[in-house]
């Protein structure tokens, strides 16, 4: 089943969500050959906040600016998504990804989360 068709069904599964989170998630969007301001990379967290931060070898080096806003309470659960940040907060999960696969991950959570 497409993405796009996942999208338009009104249930999400777990499975769907997270295969989709984990297909998504791409380390290869850190390209050390670029300049970091050539090389955005984009956070999706397990509350909807979208994230974005210097690339190349300056990832991780420097701070995340908020993109999108948190947009549901966080729903953190363990391997939904790849990876794991422990914070003053409490646990999130998140997945690098384009941000426009970040859009289609909130949908996707937030069907999931309308059953």
């Amino acid at each position: 089943m497409s993405v796009e068709n996942q999208m338009n069904e009104t249930k999400v599964t777990f499975n769907q969500l997270k295969d989709f989170i984990h297909s998504c998630n791409n380390l290869k969007l850190i390209d050390t050959n670029m300049s970091p301001l050539e090389n955005t990379i984009y956070h999706i967290y397990s509350d909807g906040e979208i994230t974005e931060q210097k690339g190349s070898w300056a990832y991780g080096q420097r701070n995340e600016r908020t993109w999108t806003y948190p947009v549901f309470e966080n729903i953190y659960v363990k391997d939904l998504f790849p990876f794991e940040i422990n914070n003053s907060f409490g646990t999130f999960g998140y997945a690098i990804v384009t941000f426009e696969d970040a859009k289609k991950i909130i949908e996707m959570i937030k069907q999931y989360l309308a059953k």
